[in-house]
């Protein structure tokens, strides 16, 4: 990582810095990032290769924003790198049919370039196994195995304990031991290994797993999570509720399961629930106070007056969706698993990494209901007061990135960073050009 660092500290261009958030831990990669792509703005080949780079180092964080990176970067530059990493994010948190991706895929298995054959067919198999193919991604990881090297083996372990036959993934496993290991490639080693165990030896391979990836590759520490519950095993401080409603709906089933049963998403850019804009507002304020709402109250917080004939239609739609909705005050008789709820739950609690995980941005952003604005407002800013007042480098990072404008938390960053941290420079930069657009 020192070599990275001392590259772009010399010669700060997009290749040194594309190669410096990659070398980077993921969280500090990423803010490295997105202070580069405001360095180099309108450098459409630049912001190509950093979107990239984003888009890899969010998907280690398991963060669904890494499509939009890997889609910018495919925009600005077509080519079969940024194809290909956008197609691989599509089967984590797009929505593009399965067959759409294996089709476009599949042009890039006869590539005259090894490495684009190998990112073509890691993908494909990827989607064959989302599919419940698994015969499909065992014939194309077969007949990848002679290009594999070093520097590529590591990204198919995982898939090859899932999908090749035993001897086969034994002997992929083994050829991974012969180098040297950094963590995030060793996470892969023990995760496959684990996979491939029984009893035991799983469980503690697939703890170790868990520890080292949670924090370098996310995606893959929840399918170590999953089979640990199998085993009757909870790990400390899950993943799988912030994470899971941002995962498209097969990547879900594949990392957690069938039976994981998914929070309903209100925090962030989620996708709709099936009750249109007006009930999905109604039923974040009624998950928001669990006590109840006057009808008076909650027609104001929605329409801004007191249309109570509005409401009761809306109520009557809501209940017609299986939603139960008592009177006197309206309230949920059964709340539905949100996001919101696990939010409120884990920030009530003082368990501010819960409450980070699951915030992953502004309720509703779309919504203009005076009561959803007002409680957006309440909820940013209950999560920032409790996040300064604790004065964690990590809690202060997380939210500094997820926010990314806020001045008040990089300087608390900024106040807090020993002089020897290399997010130092980061935090640094981010201040002086939030001070300057502001006129501070």
């Amino acid at each position: 990582m020192d070599l990275p660092l001392e590259a772009a500290r010399r010669a700060q261009t997009p290749l040194t810095l594309y190669h410096l958030g990659l070398a980077l831990p993921p969280r500090e990669g990423a803010v490295a990032l997105e202070e580069a792509l405001h360095r180099f703005r309108g450098n459409s080949q630049a912001e190509a290769r950093l979107h990239l780079a984003l888009a890899v180092v969010l998907e280690r964080l398991g963060r669904p924003e890494a499509l939009a990176h890997a889609a910018l970067a495919r925009l600005k530059a077509p080519s079969p790198w940024t194809r290909l990493h956008h197609l691989r994010l599509e089967l984590f948190f797009g929505a593009l049919p399965l067959p759409e991706v294996l089709e476009e895929g599949e042009e890039f298995l006869l590539h005259e370039l090894p490495g684009v054959r190998l990112l073509a067919g890691h993908t494909l198999a990827l989607a064959h196994l989302l599919r419940g193919q698994p015969r499909r991604a065992r014939t194309l990881l077969q007949g990848l195995l002679p290009l594999l090297g070093p520097g590529s083996l590591p990204s198919f372990l995982v898939l090859g304990a899932l999908a090749l036959e035993p001897l086969r993934a034994r002997l992929l496993l083994e050829a991974a031991q012969a180098g040297p290991q950094a963590g995030w490639s060793q996470g892969f080693l023990l995760l496959a290994q684990g996979l491939l165990e029984g009893g035991e030896a799983a469980r503690d391979l697939l703890l170790s797993a868990h520890g080292l990836l949670r924090e370098d590759g996310a995606l893959y520490a929840l399918l170590a999570e999953s089979r640990l519950k199998a085993l009757g095993v909870e790990v400390e401080a899950p993943l799988a509720p912030g994470l899971a409603p941002g995962l498209r709906p097969e990547a879900r089933a594949f990392l957690l399961g069938q039976a994981e049963a998914p929070l309903l998403r209100l925090l962030g850019e989620g996708p709709l629930p099936s009750l249109g804009p007006r009930g999905t507002e109604a039923l974040a304020l009624l998950l928001a106070h669990k006590e109840g709402l006057s009808g008076e109250a909650l027609a104001e917080a929605l329409y801004g007056e007191p249309n109570l004939g509005a409401l009761k239609a809306l109520l009557h739609r809501l209940r017609g969706k299986d939603l139960r909705v008592s009177c006197a005050p309206y309230r949920l008789a059964t709340p539905p698993p949100s996001d919101l709820s696990a939010f409120l739950k884990a920030l009530s609690q003082g368990d501010l990494e819960g409450a980070l995980a699951l915030y992953r941005g502004p309720l509703l952003p779309w919504s203009q209901a005076p009561g959803v604005e007002e409680l957006r407002l309440e909820l940013e800013e209950a999560l920032r007061q409790a996040v300064l007042a604790s004065g964690r480098l990590d809690l202060l990072l997380t939210l500094a990135e997820r926010l990314g404008e806020d001045l008040e938390l990089w300087e608390a960053l900024l106040e807090r960073l020993p002089p020897e941290d290399p997010r130092l420079p980061i935090a640094q930069a981010r201040v002086a050009r939030l001070r300057r657009e502001y006129g501070v």
